[in-house]
This record gives C-alpha cells, sequence and structure tokens, in this order.
C-alpha cells in the first residue's frame, strides 16, 4: 500500500515538473479572467480600465526622467497605460541585460533593448512570437510591413516567427552614402568640368596635382583623399570599384544577384577595380596615408590654414570632413559632391544600402508578460505619424504643429509638419527622441517644413544639400531592379554561426590587407592574383557563401 501510494506521488510530481517545464517555454496568449482586455484596432484607450506594465528599458543621457516625460504622461492619458520604467545603466547594459534574462523575472516589454534572439527567442522560447497578434493588435506595424520592401524578411527569425517589432529611420542621402566630393573652385581654376569618367577623374586629379590650382606657387596640392578609420564612408576604394563593378560596404563585398549570393573580391572586375586604384595610388594622386589615417587627420588636410591644399576627398556628408565652423563659409562652399564615375566598360553604380533603415530588436513582448496585447497596442500606435513625431520631438503645439498651407518640405511637396523645439544634444525631458520604437520614414523626414530658400551651404540648409546632391547626382545610378542589390541582413542558427564566425574574421582580415597590398604594389595584380584567388578558398569562402545563401533562401524566399 505504502508503494502504491509513493508511486502515485512520483507519478504527480513527475507530471507537475512536466507540466510546469513545458509552461515556462511557451508563450500562453490566452487572457485571464482578472486582466484587461486590450481594444482592437487603433481604438484609444487601449484597456477600459488603468493598467500599469513595465517596460525595460536603457538609461539614456538625453533622457531626464522616464516617469516624468510630457510625452509619456501624455500617452499615458490617451492609452490608459501606465507605464513603470525598470532603468538600466548604458554602461553595464549587457551585463544587466543577460542577468535578467537568466532571473526568469521578466518585465511586460523590452522597449529598445538587444538580446541574442535566437538564444532567448527561438531556442528558449522566452518572447512570444507576434505574428498571429500583429493584424488584431499592430494594424498600424501591418501597413509599415506592406509598405517597405524586405522589411518583414529583415525582422523574421531563424525559426519563421517574428518575435521582435523593429525602427525604421529612412535616412535618404544615407542609404547612398558612398560619396566624393570634389574642390569645384579648382575645377573652376583650371577651367576643368567635373569629371564623368575614371580616365576624366585621373586627368582632374593630375591637374589639381601639377597645375597648382591654389595658386600660393608650391607643390602642396594633395588631388584626393580618404581614411582608414573614425570617419563615416571614407573609403576610396568603394567609390571607384563601382566603376568597375556593384560594389558593398561589408568586408567581403557581399551582393545579390538574381537571388544568388556573391561576393566580387575574386572575380576579374575587382581586380581591374584594384589596378585602377594601383594607378592612382602610385603617381601620388591617391594620397598615400589614405589607407592608414584617420577621419581626424583627413580633417586636418580640410582645414589646412595656410593654404587650400585638398582637392576632392570620401565622406558619407561634407560636413564630416570640411565645416563652415571651421574653414569658413568661402572654402565650405568650395566642395560638392561628384557623381559615380563611368568605368572603361560603361559600368556606373552608385551602392545602395535600402537595408539600413531597418533597425531590429525594437521592442519584444516576454511570454511572461502580463498583458501583452495591451503592450503591442501601445508600441503600434508609434508607427503612425501622430504617435511617431509626438514620441520623438514633444506635444503637438510644443514640440511640433501641422504644417500651414503654403509649407514645404525637404522634397518640395506639401508639408506635413513643422517643429517648433529645435534639435538640441542636451538632456531634456518633452519626448522619448530616437529610444526604443522609432519611425521615421521617409515622407515623415522630407515632410517636416523647411524654407524652400534656404541656402544650402549653411547650417540650416545642411539637410537639403545633401538630400539634393544625393537625389540628382547619386539615386540615378543605383541598381534599378532588386535583380542586383546589397545583401540584406542575415539571421543565423547557432550552428551556422559556428560554422562561418573563425572563417569569416580570417576572409575579412584577408581581404582588406590583401586589397590594401594590391594597391600599394606589395603584392602583384598579375603574379600574385591566382595565389590570392587560391587562398580565399582555402580559408573557406566557398563554405562561407553557402551558409550565407541558405540562411538567406530561409529568410527572404516566399
Amino acid at each position: 500500500m505504502k508503494k502504491r501510494l509513493h508511486l502515485m506521488v512520483l507519478i504527480i510530481l513527475v507530471f507537475a515538473i512536466t507540466a510546469s517545464g513545458c509552461s515556462s517555454n511557451k508563450a500562453n496568449t490566452q487572457i485571464p479572467e482578472e486582466r484587461e482586455e486590450a481594444a482592437v484596432g487603433e481604438t484609444f484607450p487601449i484597456v477600459k480600465n488603468k493598467t500599469k506594465l513595465k517596460f525595460l528599458v536603457v538609461q539614456n543621457p538625453m533622457i531626464i526622467d522616464y516617469k516624468n516625460n510630457e510625452f509619456v504622461k501624455w500617452y499615458e492619458e490617451k492609452s490608459n497605460i501606465e507605464i513603470e520604467w525598470d532603468v538600466i545603466p548604458s554602461d553595464s547594459a549587457t551585463e544587466k541585460v543577460n542577468l535578467i534574462l537568466n532571473s526568469g523575472d521578466l518585465p511586460d516589454a523590452f522597449f529598445g533593448v538587444t538580446f541574442n534572439e535566437e538564444q532567448y527567442a527561438v531556442s528558449q522560447q522566452m518572447f512570444l512570437p507576434l505574428d498571429d497578434m500583429i493584424p488584431t493588435y499592430a494594424p498600424n506595424f501591418e501597413k509599415v510591413m506592406q509598405k517597405h520592401d524586405g522589411l518583414k524578411g529583415i525582422i523574421t527569425a531563424t525559426d519563421g516567427k517574428i518575435y521582435g517589432l523593429p525602427s525604421w529611420n529612412d535616412c535618404y542621402h544615407c542609404s547612398m552614402s558612398k560619396k566624393v566630393w570634389i574642390n569645384k573652385h579648382w575645377l573652376e581654376q583650371l577651367g576643368l568640368e567635373e569629371p564623368k569618367t575614371t580616365e576624366e577623374f585621373y586627368q582632374v586629379l593630375k591637374a589639381f596635382k601639377e597645375k597648382d590650382p591654389n595658386g600660393n606657387g608650391k607643390a602642396d596640392e594633395i588631388p584626393f583623399a580618404g581614411a582608414a578609420s573614425g570617419g563615416w564612408n571614407t573609403d576610396p576604394n568603394i567609390f571607384l570599384m563601382n566603376a568597375f563593378t556593384y560594389s558593398s560596404a561589408d568586408d567581403l563585398k557581399l551582393i545579390v544577384k538574381h537571388s544568388k549570393i556573391e561576393t566580387i573580391v575574386n572575380t576579374p572586375e575587382y581586380r581591374e577595380g584594384l589596378s585602377y586604384i594601383q594607378r592612382l595610388y602610385k603617381e601620388g594622386l591617391l594620397y598615400n596615408p589614405s589607407y592608414t589615417q584617420n577621419n581626424d587627420q583627413l580633417r586636418q588636410l580640410a582645414a589646412n590654414p595656410d593654404a587650400e591644399i585638398l582637392g576632392a576627398f570620401v565622406s558619407g556628408a561634407n560636413v564630416n570632413i570640411i565645416d563652415e565652423a571651421t574653414v569658413g563659409p568661402e572654402r565650405y562652399r568650395h566642395f560638392v559632391a561628384l557623381a559615380p564615375l563611368e568605368g572603361p566598360k560603361g559600368v556606373r553604380h552608385a551602392t545602395h544600402s535600402k537595408y539600413d533603415a531597418a533597425i531590429p530588436g525594437s521592442f519584444y513582448i516576454p511570454a511572461t508578460s502580463k498583458n501583452p496585447e495591451a503592450a503591442l497596442r501601445w508600441a503600434d500606435y508609434l508607427y503612425t505619424f501622430e504617435g511617431a513625431i509626438t514620441k520623438k520631438v514633444g506635444l503637438k503645439g510644443v514640440g511640433w504643429e501641422e504644417a500651414k498651407p503654403g509649407d514645404v518640405g525637404l522634397n518640395g511637396k506639401p508639408a506635413l509638419s513643422k517643429r517648433l523645439i529645435p534639435y538640441a544634444e542636451e538632456p531634456q525631458n518633452h519626448s522619448l527622441m530616437h529610444i526604443g520604437v522609432d519611425y521615421a520614414p521617409e515622407e515623415f523626414r522630407f515632410g517636416e517644413a523647411v524654407d524652400p530658400n534656404v541656402d544650402p551651404f549653411t547650417a540650416e540648409g545642411l539637410e537639403k544639400l545633401l538630400r539634393d546632391e544625393t537625389k540628382n547626382k547619386y539615386e540615378p545610378y543605383v541598381p534599378k531592379t532588386d535583380a542586383l542589390s546589397v545583401l540584406p541582413p542575415i539571421k543565423f542558427k547557432a550552428n551556422e554561426s559556428q560554422q562561418i564566425q573563425t572563417i569569416s574574421v580570417e576572409l575579412a582580415n584577408y581581404v582588406k590587407e590583401s586589397a590594401v597590398r594590391f594597391i600599394m604594389g606589395d603584392l602583384n595584380l598579375d603574379a600574385d592574383w591566382n595565389k590570392y584567388v587560391e587562398s580565399l578558398n582555402n580559408i573557406g569562402l566557398e563554405q562561407y557563401l553557402e551558409t550565407y545563401q541558405k540562411a538567406y533562401d530561409r529568410q527572404y524566399k516566399e
């Protein structure tokens, strides 16, 4: 009898432990009776009675106090949801997040807090898949997914589910930021036109070097320069390589051709591009320290106090190298963007980083959240125009107002809004700025009212300058179809990451070092090329590409 009793108790305990283990790993999406039911669609308030949710967020020096933030308190009234902010310090965020995840005591949502999605969401099922909830409780985000090409694939996890909502910051000029800025004053002094081909560019740089365009009687001119570190897109190779083959910015120059992942670094076209760059380097037309100096040193060349010595430079934006406050208004106006060059075989591309607008992992809901539907509705409002702008700049009438008839945006179309509080990098408490979900599509950014007659070569006109130079000189040379594009963000399973982790680092270092050695002449493009390609294969290039292709097909193929 005792044995039977012990056996029954043991069976009950095993069943209880098993049931407990299952429930801890899977999301419970049923609504408890005591929980406030969230309104569906876009109805406000989100819940009938005041509800408190706990959000995890990283401290940001620009936000004085999350709890008493003007936007937070306004949205609390609108939604009937009070947020209890669990704020963790930024300098130890990774450590704190891992401790929280491993403790099992999770908040109702992670707001702008990143972690290993593959480990904690896919493998351990600690976060809710949102796919089935989005149509009902995030209709605004569903429209966003349908609108932005590739976004759904970008946020889809390796198991085919969506766990995290993204941010989307559509910086137009940033998406085509592999730019060269050329000294138009020097061109005018020498009676030259802006170069359109690689050969014309060579001749212009040669004239900059030899014909004293700064007029001081000294051979002190630096025709063309870049920087190896510390800047934004200051590598001269990408811009120049686009005259020979389409080049991305990642270490292995991966591109997608007709849904097939390829690299350009072992192709004849890449070799031809290196040969052209080597020619500029050997003749002193490309400043030799460009592959060793940092961004500050490039800025010093542009701001040389004795004479203007720089003819052209590489940078995502002119102001990263030369600005009015440093060099004065006259020299600042000398530099304009140079359109992509046409190579000897008619190739002429502008790299389009079209996936950079997407920032995955801005909002996650743990499986233990006491009201996931309400949390998702709270986040969904931030994908509307009103929600996005109010969260970013403050309340209507304080931080922004609706545009008036006749107001125009950066694109020359009728404006959507007018900003009332200028952007400033100092602590404030009227908005959450770019924290967490940050939705800024092109029409929102271009929809901010500007003076249509603003001087582009002033601080107020900078955004217009960058937009116009990009629109007129770079957009025409972006690949016109998805048959050719840069590689979108790829998510790997744990075993795939392990397979290519060491290979990735070794390949990247080898490609970068070899490119510089070919350009400098340490390696010979004729005698050493085959050995270079063979070394790529020996390191594991084929396996690397196969792993990427498998992950790409899983994530993006319908």
